[in-house]
C-alpha cells in the first residue's frame, strides 16, 4: 500500500512539474514576480491550525525522521537544504518557498498548515500537494522538526 501511495505521489509531482513547466515556457515572464507575490502573501493558518505546538519540538529521533521523509517527499522541490533549490523547482510558478530562510518566523501551526493542506488554494496557487491523508500526523511533526534545523 505505501510503495501505491509513493507511486502515485512520485507520478502526481512529475505531472504537476510538467504542468508548470509548460504554463512557465508559454507566460513570458520568468516567473520571479508572480512567485514573489504569492510567497510574500502571508496570511494566518485556519483556527484549527493557528495554536498548534510541535510536540516532538528538539527531538533527535523525530528531526532523523524528519530527514528522510523530507528527502522522499519533498527535496525535490525544496531542495536538500530547504532553499527551495530541488531540481523539480525549475519549472515552477511561483517558485517553491525556501524554508531555510523563512522558518524561523514561522509558527509551528503555519507549517504544519501548509504541509498538511499544500498550496492548491488562494493565495499561494502552487503545486504543492496536500500530505494530509498520505503522511501521518506525527511525520508532519517531524517534518517540521526537520525545518527548524534549516539555517
Amino acid at each position: 500500500m505505501k510503495s501505491m501511495n509513493h507511486l502515485q505521489l512520485v507520478v502526481l509531482l512529475f505531472g504537476f512539474f510538467l504542468i508548470g513547466a509548460c504554463g512557465e515556457a508559454g507566460s513570458g515572464s520568468g516567473g520571479d514576480e508572480s512567485g514573489s507575490t504569492a510567497q510574500s502573501e502571508r496570511p494566518e493558518p485556519p483556527e484549527e491550525f493557528a495554536n498548534l505546538n510541535n510536540p516532538h519540538e528538539g527531538q533527535s529521533e523525530a528531526i532523523s525522521e524528519g530527514e528522510s521523509l523530507y528527502q522522499a517527499n519533498c527535496s525535490s522541490c525544496h531542495g536538500t537544504g530547504g532553499e527551495g533549490d530541488g531540481p523539480a523547482s525549475a519549472g515552477l510558478n511561483p517558485k517553491p518557498q525556501n524554508l531555510a530562510q523563512t522558518q524561523a518566523s514561522l509558527n509551528d501551526g503555519y507549517l504544519y498548515w501548509r504541509i498538511s493542506e499544500g498550496g492548491l488554494m488562494e493565495p499561494f496557487n502552487s503545486v504543492m500537494p496536500a500530505w494530509r491523508g498520505i503522511l501521518e500526523q506525527d511525520q508532519i511533526w517531524q517534518i517540521v522538526s526537520l525545518i527548524r534545523t534549516f539555517e
